[in-house]
């Protein structure tokens, strides 16, 4: 049997818990007002409070949800509310997660 020193366990949770937390850290959030959607290019721009427009792509990977359900790019409106979830890559905002509000 191989018998692994007793300090191994608590710093392979320490490691998981800092590669975690890292990884949540990197995304931003950003509110605001959908002003245009271009789906075909995944890309959509949002003005904040202060009227600044913010052009963002869409992830791949990217979820958008309206009302707990599951929604498409396309299917957002102009003056939509949105809180995105985001990373930036170089000059391009990456949008992971978008959760929308219509009134």
């Amino acid at each position: 049997m191989i018998r692994m020193p007793k300090w191994i366990v608590p710093m392979l949770a320490l490691a998981l818990v800092v590669g975690l937390t890292g990884a949540l850290l990197a995304a931003e959030t950003a509110k605001g007002k959908i002003k245009s959607v271009n789906a075909d290019k995944k890309e959509f721009v949002v003005t904040d409070k202060n009227d600044k427009d913010f052009t963002f792509h869409m992830d791949a990977a990217g979820k958008i949800t309206l009302a707990d359900k599951e929604v498409k790019l396309d299917e957002l409106k102009k003056g939509d509310e949105v809180e995105i979830k985001y990373e930036k890559d170089g000059d391009k905002m990456i949008a992971k997660e978008i959760k929308v509000e219509r009134k």
